[in-house]
């Protein structure tokens, strides 16, 4: 059952979920990684002995702990153990480069680091370190110690630090409560149970990770962790999946659609998958017809989910449909239980139903703002009086264009800052890659405007091929937009690439497509 919104905000937190799950299941699988498996009574005590030694080497309620491990048994009892010591974790992707870790540090004034942290902590808070040894260690002393606090749910449970399109890290803070607002109302969506096996594929420091690593843990159900071996490997996570029976798994679409290409090259059977939850980018559900031509769409149910960072991960959700399949429309669905939403234009007012505005979110799940930028959190953060009851509401502004469709569901549109104005018309970049996406040979494509000369702004189109052997040229791919977009959406060059670069958390990188234009000579005119 569906807990309401003062419920989840007044008495639970992460702790509490995850407890839960300790004390109705503790001799279920709760952890398997690296080989080695972990019961949910193995889990709570290493995590609590974990919480314990952190408050035996200084760690106080409410401070901040750094956490640069890779994914694995010993970061996710370490996360739970930071909880413990009424700490927030502040993750961190060993991938990134020093400068970015060590930024991060020390705007999130963290005052310990679990991990090996090498030169990261150079001229920060960092006062006390323990080591991933010292963490796997703790595993064979788990139950002997408990930590001494318990995190209430206004507190912070973690911090994860987001560029968005500024470029700059930003923290942002998220309470047990709200972590734990989506995990308890995404029960009105999903039937997860005990039985599931969830792949953590993420980075911990991709709030992915977040819905990956408690979503198992506050449903009784199993956590595997990708090994690191087949991180990067399409055919090899295939065959983990596979392997390891698999039933939720996760992707950005740029992942899914490697990880589709492998299973329809290989022919394997995924008989134990039951979801493919999609987040993180746009989903153009056309993309999906191979899949669903294979798999059908029941088993396992396609899910596509919209969310961010500062609401806590998800908050709408929709299930792929037939209809979805021969359209280019990016239906994100509905709200989660306890969620306001308004479609605005830039002046805040309601756009009627139809058309597309930018989607401001309201509810249990929106955090309360960046980490020390008051000025970016009083852009993005707004209050707004409810003219039904009068009362004051907090928004988060998404940037995020969408419109209703006639059943209520809203429509992806995409990012404010994708949209463009070319020679007076105003463009949005997503439209034209769903049309170059339509053709047949075409497995994936990215839109951006790129300067020639001064003066001289054109759209251009990078995609990949189905199949190298019948990658389809520039002449048929003009032909195949002809019929679909307006002269002035036509790119007017295009550049095939083996594949689109990604960033660390799976989405495309825009960045890195633009700059093979300015890498590659191009002939194609």
């Amino acid at each position: 059952m569906v807990q309401s919104d003062s419920f989840i905000r007044a008495e639970v937190g992460l702790l509490d979920l995850f407890k839960e799950s300790a004390n109705t299941h503790p001799e279920r699988f709760a952890l398997s990684a690296d080989g080695r498996r972990f019961t949910y009574r193995q889990l709570d005590e290493w995590s609590d002995t974990i919480g314990w030694l952190l408050g035996e080497k200084g760690v106080r309620p409410g401070d901040r702990v750094a956490l640069r491990m890779l994914p694995g048994a010993d970061a996710v009892a370490a996360m739970i153990g930071i909880l413990k010591a009424g700490a927030a974790y502040v993750p961190l992707d060993v991938r990134h480069p020093p400068a970015r870790k060590n930024f991060i540090i020390g705007d999130s004034e963290a005052t310990a680091i679990i991990g090996d942290p090498g030169d990261d902590i150079a001229g920060t808070t960092i006062t006390i370190v323990i080591t991933t040894a010292e963490i796997a260690g703790l595993a064979d002393r788990a139950g002997r110690n408990t930590p001494g606090s318990k995190p209430g749910p206004h507190t912070d449970a973690y911090v994860i630090y987001t560029s968005g399109t500024t470029g700059t890290p930003k923290g942002v803070p998220v309470r047990h409560s709200h972590a734990a607002a989506l995990f308890t109302t995404s029960r009105a969506v999903f039937e997860f149970d005990e039985h599931d096996r969830w792949l953590l594929f993420h980075s911990i420091a991709f709030d992915f990770s977040v819905w990956e690593i408690w979503g198992a843990l506050t449903t009784g159900a199993e956590l595997v962790v990708l090994p690191h071996w087949a991180a990067r490997s399409p055919e090899k996570y295939l065959g983990v999946i596979a392997d390891e029976g698999i039933t939720v798994l996760n992707q950005t679409p740029t992942a899914f659609t490697a990880l589709a290409e492998a299973a329809l090259r290989s022919g394997r059977d995924l008989t134990d998958l039951r979801y493919v939850i999609f987040g993180g980018e746009k989903l153009a559900a056309a993309t999906l017809r191979p899949w669903a031509k294979r798999y059908g769409l029941e088993s396992p149910r396609l899910v596509n989910g919209y969310g961010i960072t500062e609401t806590t991960v998800f908050t709408t959700f929709h299930e792929v449909s037939e209809d979805d399949l021969d359209s280019d429309r990016s239906v994100i669905g509905t709200a989660l239980p306890g969620f306001g939403l308004r479609v605005v234009d830039d002046s805040g007012r309601e756009v009627p139903d139809g058309e597309t505005g930018e989607l401001w979110l309201s509810g249990p799940q929106v955090t309360e703002g960046y980490l020390k930028r008051p000025d970016l959190t009083g852009e993005k953060y707004v209050t707004v009086d409810a003219p039904e009851t009068g009362e004051t509401v907090h928004f988060y502004r998404s940037g995020d264009l969408v419109h209703r469709l006639p059943n209520g569901s809203l429509a992806y549109i995409g990012r404010a800052d994708l949209q463009v104005k070319l020679r007076g018309y105003r463009i949005e970049l997503s439209d034209i890659e769903a049309a170059v996406r339509r053709h047949e040979d075409v497995l994936d494509a990215v839109v951006h405007v790129q300067q020639f000369k001064a003066g001289d702004d054109r759209l251009v189109c990078s995609f990949v091929a189905r199949d190298e052997a019948q990658a389809p040229t520039t002449a048929g791919l003009r032909i195949h937009i002809k019929d679909l977009l307006p002269a002035y959406m036509h790119p007017a060059r295009y550049l095939r690439l083996p594949e689109l670069p990604s960033t660390v958390n799976g989405k495309v990188d825009r960045a890195a497509v633009a700059r093979s234009w300015n890498e590659t000579v191009v002939t194609h005119e």
